[in-house]
């Protein structure tokens, strides 16, 4: 006859050897077919393409926590770009530990760091640029959350090699970028156990929701963030790969006492206003601000823009002579800004100037900065058959925010005369 407590042992096994019955046992969660699959997926290899709020970070968590138990004295790493988004997938296994009675097996504690009574460690890391912070790390389990956001010499000379040894097991997640990307290869890969996971097939998003988004954030970008998929981008004049080659883990913020720039553009009636302030330190440009709103009377958007100039004491504001822009100009030189105005037919040189700037990495973009970064992305252009440009953006997008950081970037290059914009092919 068992003994009860062989019996109980039985049922422990039993649970903790399927990932579905751990996650509902014990960690008391119930997840939905889709998330079942992926956690059962007993593959070392796994990539998740994945919408806005379809639970793939949650699903993951649960996975790894399941790992971690059922693998002794293995460390698994949760690797992001910023350590930010590192510690919010850390808190997602947080928080399933303290509801569950697991909570007992856990002997360290730490926003970044857990380690368990059969000395298995989890692990939230930046990637950052080069992956220094890395280095020195064994791992039996990577996972790249938010992967096509992560420099991919970074994956390939840091992440990799850290499960070469153990032949350790690796999961990307993400939303789709660009298709010039270890992430993209990997979901297209037949060596690689791919999901593909739009926001759709959350049966808790409605479907009305959705529509209302596609409106608002227009086509291109509901497709990127929503359908999760990977759109092409040879129109946009700043593509995905050249903006993310600009992103930089800090956390946005103006001082008045740094070399700070102010680019603003007017939307009147039908466009948003924006502003973007810009900080110069050496040979780099930050970009340390940037805000977008509606407001057609320019007395009142002009005089935003002169609170913040007086706030933050900028340099130069760089305003384009477009329609009322003018009338723009005047008043902001009535308030004592420091006001640079650039004619329409110059806005080519504004925006070669920038891109010029991202190809040469003299610019850093902060990971935070979304609406910045869809701003920028949205900018088309066409070639003259001069071999000019002529600009515009996707239908239901707004380029406010890219056209206020191209303005922002011109007042320092005026101000300075430092960064000289080469010709772009």
């Amino acid at each position: 006859m068992f003994s009860q407590r062989r019996i109980n042992d039985q049922i422990a096994e039993i649970i903790f050897d399927d990932p579905l019955l751990f996650c509902e046992l014990v960690l008391k969660w119930k997840p939905f077919p889709y998330q079942e699959k992926l956690l059962r997926d007993s593959s070392k290899r796994i990539v998740v393409c994945a919408g806005r709020q379809v639970g793939k970070s949650t699903t993951i968590a649960a996975k790894a926590i399941h790992f971690t138990l059922t693998h002794p004295r293995t460390t698994t790493l949760i690797v992001s770009a910023t350590l930010r988004q590192s510690m919010l997938m850390q808190d997602k296994i947080l928080d399933f530990i303290e509801g569950s009675p697991i909570r007992r097996s856990v002997t360290y504690r730490s926003r970044t760091r857990l380690r368990f009574s059969n000395g298995s460690w989890i692990i939230a890391l930046p990637a950052g640029r080069y992956g220094a912070t890395l280095r020195g790390h064994t791992a039996h389990l990577i996972i790249l959350d938010e992967a096509s956001f992560i420099y991919e010499e970074v994956i390939s000379n840091a992440v990799l090699p850290q499960i070469s040894t153990t032949d350790g097991a690796i999961w990307m997640l993400s939303t789709p970028w660009s298709k010039d990307h270890i992430f993209y290869r990997a979901f297209t890969s037949p060596e690689w156990s791919s999901y593909h996971l739009p926001s759709s097939a959350n049966p808790l998003i409605k479907k009305e929701f959705l529509e209302e988004q596609r409106v608002l954030v227009g086509d291109r970008r509901f497709r990127l963030e929503y359908d999760a998929e990977f759109v092409e981008d040879e129109d946009s004049f700043f593509p995905m790969g050249l903006i993310q080659s600009c992103l930089s883990d800090y956390e946005p913020r103006v001082s008045p006492k740094g070399e700070n720039y102010m680019g603003f553009d007017f939307g009147g009636r039908e466009d948003l206003n924006a502003i973007t302030t810009v900080e110069r330190q050496e040979n780099k440009i930050i970009v340390q601000y940037c805000k977008a709103w509606m407001q057609d009377d320019y007395t009142g958007a002009t005089l935003q823009v002169h609170d913040h100039h007086r706030a933050y004491s900028h340099r130069i504001v760089c305003v384009e002579e477009i329609g009322a822009g003018i009338s723009v100009v005047e008043h902001l030189k009535e308030l004592k800004a420091l006001t640079l105005s650039v004619k329409s037919s110059d806005i080519q040189k504004v925006l070669l100037n920038l891109r010029t700037l991202m190809e040469r990495k003299e610019i850093s973009i902060s990971h935070d900065l979304t609406e910045l970064i869809a701003s920028l992305n949205c900018i088309e252009f066409q070639r003259t058959r001069t071999g000019g440009y002529t600009f515009s953006h996707r239908s239901g997008t707004h380029d406010d925010l890219g056209r206020a950081l191209s303005l922002a970037c011109w007042a320092v290059r005026q101000g300075s005369g430092r960064f000289v914009p080469l010709s772009v092919s």
